[in-house]
This record gives structure tokens, C-alpha cells and sequence, in this order.
């Protein structure tokens, strides 16, 4: 696949997939751009760390190296702010690692809270080339395989909320979790009793077949449940 061809050819890849396996083409595009390991997350939760509802790597062992450091506050710090840019960011490392010069560009994508992460071995000047032939097809795909997966999803997730719906009092205590308040904060700002702030969680946890109020918070954010109301308490 010629770097010439490379966005036309990722292009018909993907319009050829009826099952879409995001892990093939993350790795199709680090091979036709000559990268690193490129990695896509996506349903970010804001809180004090990042949580994605799904991470997608082109190393099959990837992703759950980086999901264990996101966890570290320069991953935090910079990912929510890539996640609000409207266009690319280069990030500094957050890697334990002795090349000193690998570096990432995160590109933030429409929707969903999701981010394309590429990493690069490069002199400042490489990627800054690099970039000017690039960065719109990274944008470009990185969309792509959102809308892609958004397709996929959206139909089995309309169905059962539509079949088991949060109701308001459920979503606003979700959108009062998510943004880092305890059960007993929330009873307070609700004005109502922590047991009856528990027992929402649980039918809320129960409707969106999740095992903890985490995946909760995730999986209410991905399907749009709660999108604006916790980033906009979130310190």
C-alpha cells in the first residue's frame, strides 16, 4: 500500500467491512502511514482520571499497557485537553520509555468523547513534515472509523434504552456520580435520601447491564444519556 494511495486505499478497506474490526484497521493505518502504535479511545468519562468506555490499539497488546498509564496525571491532564481542541495536538510522552524521541499526536475526533492517539519515532523536523502531509488524513479516517463504530452500536443500544429507560432522576444522579460527588453529595444536592440515591444507581446499573458505576457512568455517556450536564460540573 503506497503512502500516495494510502487514504483511498484505507478508504475502500473500510467501505468493504461489513463487520468492522477496529484493531485491523488501526493497524492497516499504522502500516500505511509508517508509524507507532496508534491507538483510539473513545466514551471518555470526565473525572480525575481517564476512563474510556472502549480502547482500540494496532498492537494487540497495547491497549491494556496504555489503559494502565492513563492513569498517570500527564496522561489525564493531556487527553482532556486534547479532547476539548478543535484540532491537532503534539503531546509530551507520558511513557516510561528511553527514546527520547518519541513523541504523540493526539487528534480529537467529533463525537463520543474520542481521540485518535500516534506515536512516532522523529526529530522535531520529521514530524513536523510528517504532519503537513498527514494530519488531514488522520482526521479524516480517525472520523471515519468513529462513525463506523457509532453505526454498529447504536442500533442494539436505542433498542434496549428505548425497552428500559433511565428515568430523570436516575440520569441526574448518574451525570452527579460521574462528576466525582459521593453518594452522600448527591443525596444533598437532590434533596433527596442517600438510600434512595443508592437504589437509583442500582436500577440504573441494572437497565444498562453494567457490574459498577463506573461502566455506568461510561456506558450512560456513550449512548448520550448524560453527554453535557458532567463536563459541565466537573472542577
Amino acid at each position: 500500500m503506497g503512502l500516495s494511495g494510502a487514504y483511498f486505499d484505507l478508504l475502500e478497506w473500510l467501505d468493504r467491512q461489513e463487520t468492522l474490526d477496529p484493531g485491523d484497521f488501526l493497524s492497516r493505518l499504522q502500516s500505511a502511514y509508517r508509524t507507532g502504535r496508534i491507538t483510539y479511545l473513545s466514551g471518555m468519562v470526565p473525572s480525575a482520571r481517564v476512563r474510556p468506555h472502549n480502547t482500540w490499539g494496532s498492537q494487540r497488546h497495547s491497549p491494556h499497557h496504555l489503559a494502565r498509564s492513563l492513569n498517570r496525571k500527564a496522561a489525564f491532564e493531556q487527553i482532556s485537553g486534547l479532547l476539548s481542541a478543535l484540532e491537532p495536538i503534539e503531546l509530551l510522552s507520558w511513557q516510561r520509555t528511553a527514546n527520547s524521541n518519541l513523541r504523540i499526536v493526539g487528534y480529537p475526533l467529533p463525537g463520543r468523547q474520542s481521540c485518535l492517539l500516534v506515536e512516532l519515532t522523529a526529530t522535531a523536523e520529521y514530524l513536523s513534515a510528517w504532519r503537513r502531509t498527514h494530519d488531514r488524513d488522520m482526521l479524516s479516517l480517525g472520523t471515519l472509523l468513529t462513525a463506523r463504530l457509532a453505526r454498529a452500536l447504536s442500533d442494539p443500544h436505542q433498542e434496549r434504552a428505548r425497552a428500559r429507560p433511565l428515568t430523570r432522576r436516575e440520569r441526574e444522579t448518574l451525570a452527579w456520580i460521574a462528576a466525582g460527588k459521593s453518594y452522600w453529595e448527591t443525596a444533598v444536592i437532590l434533596g433527596i435520601s442517600e438510600r434512595t440515591i443508592r437504589h437509583f444507581m442500582a436500577n440504573a446499573r441494572q437497565k444498562l447491564d453494567v457490574v459498577n458505576n463506573a461502566q455506568a457512568v461510561a456506558e450512560a455517556v456513550w449512548r448520550g444519556l448524560i453527554p453535557r450536564l458532567v463536563e459541565a460540573e466537573v472542577p
